[in-house]
């Protein structure tokens, strides 16, 4: 039997050193960090640990939140962890689901830091309202203001630009240029993948499943959790994934279909996948084709593409 640790940082800049030296302490056989937001669907290192994770093992962490983004996702992986056969042990809280009182302070506990996050959330929101009815619309000052959006957008359209052409003129980033293309108008989802199969902490496919692309387990990967505000959803026209730096398939998005959410992200109502004619006949502005090369910088998951 093992004691499997695992962490997160909610930041890239975060240090995870104190929880990994906590579960050091605790004597955890492995331990796994992962570099993401608690909101965010896509924990590979989570994933990793639960796949190791074996019958009569116990899995380490240091506090609640740091393994869970809702009260849902920590309900549902407490019940994955029973079902394997895996204890659960919270160092923090004092929590251990191998004892009938730590299965019931597991519970209270994890409704409370839900509750907690709520309330933080809820006065979070009253606060902007407030400011807007005042005139103040808070959050960071714009990178670009409307001219310099204007003819960021001309460069772009005019093909004798690249993003990072733009992006340097204007002093800013690729993913504000981005943002700013598909602010207003239609754009396709680009999401950089690795060939390597994936499956969720629930067992769904997720990413690349090996299993051809028009099987129903990579159709299934395909639509999964991704954050998209609301009003950009009428905007959505295309699903662009790249696997290895390489466009692998191209999706339609479906404005009739259904858009299911989680927490903040959506599974997104796909067709099947195109071939290279359809792609020319049906998504005309999107400039990719089957094969393009397309190689995502370090650390880009996701990003918009103005048609």
């Amino acid at each position: 039997m093992a004691k499997i640790g695992y962490g997160r940082v909610s930041t890239r800049d975060q240090n995870p050193d104190s929880q990994r030296d906590a579960l050091t302490e605790a004597g955890c056989d492995k331990i796994f960090i992962d570099k993401a937001s608690g909101k965010l669907a896509s924990r590979p290192e989570l994933d990793a640990a639960l796949v190791y994770a074996r019958a009569g093992d116990t899995f380490v962490i240091t506090r609640l939140a740091r393994a869970a983004r809702s009260l849902r996702h920590l309900l549902e992986l407490a019940d994955t962890l029973r079902e394997r056969g895996i204890d659960l042990l919270v160092l923090k809280q004092g929590i251990d689901t191998s004892t009938p009182t730590g299965r019931l302070a597991f519970h209270m506990l994890g409704a409370i830091d839900e509750f907690q996050r709520e309330l933080i959330v809820e006065g979070t929101h009253e606060g902007l309202a407030s400011a807007r009815a005042r005139g103040r619309n808070g959050g960071r000052r714009a990178s670009l203001t409307a001219t310099q959006i204007r003819m960021a957008r001309d460069m772009y359209d005019k093909q004798e630009h690249t993003v990072q052409d733009i992006a340097d003129t204007f002093h800013t980033s690729r993913a504000t240029i981005y943002r700013a293309l598909s602010a207003d108008g239609d754009f396709a989802y680009v999401v950089y993948r690795s060939s390597r199969p994936k499956t969720d902490h629930t067992g769904r496919p997720i990413g690349e499943t090996g299993k051809g692309e028009h099987s129903r387990a990579q159709y299934d990967a395909d639509r999964m959790l991704f954050p998209l505000a609301d009003h950009k959803r009428a905007h959505a026209k295309a699903m662009v994934y790249v696997v290895d730096g390489t466009v692998k398939r191209i999706r339609t998005i479906d404005p009739a279909g259904a858009w299911i959410p989680h927490d903040g992200d959506w599974e997104i109502p796909i067709g099947p996948p195109l071939t290279v004619d359809e792609i020319i006949e049906q998504i005309p502005a999107l400039r990719l084709s089957l094969g393009d090369e397309l190689p995502a910088q370090r650390g880009k998951l996701r990003e918009h593409l103005a048609l």
